[in-house]
């Protein structure tokens, strides 16, 4: 793909990522095989099928994770391999990851969890990210006071809260 217009739009539709001939496999058998897929702005899509058909790796590998053995990823319209470093990282900011488990860091607070990707891609002032990370707290429905407390006091439900928080930061 050369991420022209062309390849971004489907139907007036803006595609948001696109696999092709997605080959992935780690020395023994091939866990995906000449995979397509496309995903377009405001789908929701999910993953569905039995232990070991390949779900988590293609998500790893459209994370960069994994390794591809061959084909072609681009993220909004751009094939992430001829990007440069500032690019790739303009394209990482774009994107943010929900954890099955939640994956939460538990040395850290809830507060300090949600501004890990502040802290990994922004220079902005400590207060910033205070108000920042306790405002995604709030618009997933966590009380103000669970800023202040460790994964381990929490309840699976406040786990993935915080975690979609510190996706949506």
């Amino acid at each position: 793909m050369n991420g022209g217009s062309e390849d971004r739009m489907d139907e007036g539709r803006e595609r948001i990522l696109s696999v092709r001939g997605l080959t992935v496999g780690f020395g023994g058998p091939t866990v995906l095989e000449n995979l397509d897929l496309d995903v377009y702005r405001g789908e929701i899509l999910g993953f569905v099928g039995g232990s070991g058909t390949g779900k988590s790796v293609l998500m790893r590998t459209v994370l960069r994770l994994n390794a591809r053995q061959a084909g072609s990823i681009s993220i909004f319209g751009r094939d992430f391999d001829g990007l440069s470093y500032a690019d790739r990282l303009a394209v990482d900011t774009r994107v943010g990851v929900l954890f099955q488990q939640g994956a939460l860091f538990s040395g850290l607070t809830v507060l300090e969890n949600v501004q890990v990707p502040m802290r990994e891609y922004l220079d902005l002032p400590t207060a910033m990210m205070d108000d920042l990370a306790r405002l995604k707290i709030e618009l997933v429905g966590l009380r103000p006071e669970a800023a202040e407390r460790y994964p381990s006091e929490l309840s699976g439900g406040m786990i993935k809260r915080a975690a979609l928080a510190r996706a949506g930061a």
